[in-house]
């Protein structure tokens, strides 16, 4: 197998565990239930807004409730109309962050990509009120990598420009560092090199960073590391023996090693 070809084997690991990092790092769950109770306060009237103690009919059912039961997804319509009413408060920065960090959210759970430019839209006014909001900028950057995966392309340079803003405000965060690397190595073309660089700054300061971990082990086989790649899968099967990547990394190894053997 060839070099480009070993890249092009390897560039998909670290795609699937993608949206796992950005709702563990970046937007946790919890946003979910914020966007709900968000539409609920939208639709309710001011005096349906004040509950006694022991009304429970307005409130929606915790996800940690005895049961587990799964809450119901928002529709895309709802959210949608929250999106208008975001628009109507466009002067208000914390309100677009708000609804547009739920769009997101929205967006990844339900692999809703057409929503994404309106989280983008309200971030950017968030971000524009308020521009050194670490949070906003992560999320600019996440929402653009996202459209990116879905197929447009120039957006890696977009998320790149915000996660760059993002790792200047916050030179020790180990996500931005990760994600930033990511731009490089999902970008056509693909700079493994520069993503390495990112991966070892996230590294330096947290040695079991998993998401990383995973992410320069594709690179450093992508950019024929063999040695520090089988270093790095090690690394990572400390950190989690079940990480789900863990099988195909091992097997583009072997491949990458019988490639360069075969020269």
């Amino acid at each position: 197998m060839t070099g480009q070809k070993i890249l092009y084997a390897v560039i998909g690991l670290a795609v699937g565990a993608l949206a796992g990092f950005y709702f563990a790092n970046s937007a946790n769950r919890k946003e979910l239930d914020n966007l709900r109770a968000e539409l609920t306060r939208a639709k309710s009237s001011p005096q349906q807004q004040q509950q006694s103690p022991n009304d429970a009919r307005n409130v929606a059912p915790s996800s940690s409730a005895s049961g587990g039961a799964q809450q119901q997804m928002p529709s895309e319509q709802e959210i949608r109309d929250l999106i208008a009413k975001a628009d109507a408060r466009s002067d208000d920065g914390d309100y677009q962050q708000k609804v547009g960090k739920g769009v997101y959210m929205y967006s990844l759970a339900q692999n809703a990509p057409a929503l994404m430019p309106e989280a983008i839209r309200l971030l950017t006014r968030a971000e524009a009120a308020d521009p050194k909001n670490f949070q906003t900028l992560l999320l600019l950057g996440n929402a653009n990598f996202a459209l990116a995966q879905d197929g447009d392309a120039h957006r890696y340079a977009d998320a790149r420009a915000y996660y760059q803003r993002a790792v200047e405000l916050k030179p020790d965060d180990s996500d931005a560092h990760t994600l930033l690397g990511m731009t490089y190595y999902f970008a056509s073309p693909s700079d493994p090199q520069r993503a390495i660089a990112e991966y070892r700054k996230t590294l330096a300061k947290d040695p079991r960073h998993e998401m990383a971990l995973q992410n320069i082990s594709s690179a450093l086989i992508a950019a024929g590391a063999l040695r520090e790649a089988e270093q790095r899968i090690g690394e990572l099967e400390k950190v989690n023996p079940n990480n789900n990547k863990l099988a195909n990394l091992r097997a583009q190894l072997a491949q990458a090693k019988n490639a360069q053997g075969g020269k």
